[in-house]
């Protein structure tokens, strides 16, 4: 499934400077050669891929087409070798006047679709900024179990959650719910293997129907367990 943005021809024109050499160096291509030479009567078109998690992603196929469907250029996103320049994910395109359409696609992303970029004149340098492309998050599952089903209130009850997932560590944030209620947090590290114990907050006499959170990662999407009950007793005298 595609993801689909138009640009308007005066956001583009806004858009047509040139990129801050801080940012993307002019001088940043695969072959040391410089962007601002491009070929007689060319102009150009730069920017730096991301995920939805701001990071640079590499080899990142990115294709222009012009209006009537011609393919006009391609390029796959990179490092630079400048030490100054953007470290990962960059990409130009030499092209002519006219209005282009950008397609960008990687196997685990969302190909992403941006129209009606407007190239007005020779030597024309066009700079995106950063643009973002959907990675697709692998699904997660999340189970938890109590250490102890009945404390008294004098006590804290302690959760036992495992989350996994095929092919990745899960990492980020746990919580553990009453309701929409946070009673108890805590969070997952590479190292944790995807399982870590949480200490609850002391809770009232009565039964409690819980539910164990993973909140997801840049990798993977959230997930929740199934509820379990914890009974707090009056603790002795």
């Amino acid at each position: 499934m595609s993801h689909r943005r138009t640009f308007a021809a005066a956001v583009a024109l806004l858009a047509a400077a040139v990129i801050a050499p801080q940012a993307l160096p002019a001088s940043a291509s695969p072959a040391g050669r410089a962007v601002t030479a491009q070929r007689a009567g060319q102009a150009l078109i730069q920017g730096v891929v991301v995920d939805q998690a701001g990071r640079y992603v590499d080899d990142v196929e990115v294709q222009a087409t012009k209006a009537d469907g011609t393919p006009a250029a391609s390029a796959i996103t990179y490092a630079s070798d400048r030490e100054d320049g953007p470290q990962h994910g960059y990409f130009f395109l030499e092209v002519t006047r006219g209005t282009y359409t950008l397609t960008f696609s990687r196997d685990g992303y969302r190909t992403l679709v941006l129209d009606d970029l407007q190239i007005e004149r020779a030597r024309q340098k066009l700079s995106l900024g950063e643009v973002e492309i959907q990675k697709k998050l692998a699904e997660s599952k999340t189970e938890a179990s109590l250490v102890r089903r009945t404390i008294t209130t004098k006590q804290n009850g302690e959760v036992v959650v495992t989350v996994s997932a095929r092919g990745v560590k899960p990492t980020g944030d746990v919580e553990i719910r009453e309701g929409r209620t946070v009673v108890g947090e805590d969070g997952l590290r590479a190292r944790d293997n995807g399982q870590v114990t949480i200490e609850l907050d002391r809770l009232p006499r009565g039964t409690h129907e819980l539910k164990a959170y993973y909140l997801g990662s840049p990798d993977l999407k959230v997930s929740a367990s199934t509820s379990f009950t914890l009974t707090v007793t009056r603790g002795r005298h």
